[in-house]
């Protein structure tokens, strides 16, 4: 059995070995060499999603360059190059994936979580429709629906009767 004295040495000296260690595994708040006001850029899922979304795009572009549609073609074609313009500034520009969803260029799958364009119906990934908030309500078809007559109990000179039997 150790004295008394060298048992309380080597606790104080585990106890200080103990918070050294603990100290220096936290760190410092922001690691050296990095500014803390300094803008973040997006994370590599979100570059990886861009990206993707950017090949797409492209190989969209080649396909309506190989059609001969004219005018269709050339809106479809104005819009897909106005978008990867977009995504290829954002990648420049180390946007995150919420600045370029805020733009209103893209918009992202409810079903999976990949990029679509707003002006698509289903997703390029999964085919999950997607809602029609950015796209025109279609316009309805046929007559205007006929309103029924409202009774409101109060007398008036019109009452409608039923018809006889």
């Amino acid at each position: 059995m150790l004295p008394i004295s060298m048992s309380a040495l080597l606790r104080r000296l585990l106890d200080r070995t103990t918070k050294k260690v603990n100290r220096v595994a936290a760190g410092t708040p922001v690691p050296a060499g990095i500014d803390p006001d300094e803008r973040k850029g997006p994370t590599a899922r979100e570059r990886t999603l861009m990206r993707r979304r950017l090949r797409a795009l492209r190989r969209r572009r080649e396909a309506l360059t190989r059609d001969g549609n004219a005018l269709e073609s050339t809106q479809e074609l104005e819009a897909v190059d106005a978008e990867r313009h977009a995504l290829e500034q954002a990648l420049k520009e180390l946007k995150t994936l919420d600045e370029l969803l805020a733009s209103g260029v893209s918009g992202r799958c409810a079903n999976c979580g990949e990029l679509v364009s707003t002006r698509e119906h289903y997703c390029t990934n999964c085919g999950a429709e997607q809602p029609s908030t950015h796209r025109p309500a279609p316009a309805p078809k046929g007559p205007p629906p006929q309103r029924a007559p409202v009774v409101t109990g109060a007398s008036s000179a019109r009452v409608q009767t039923p018809p006889g039997r």
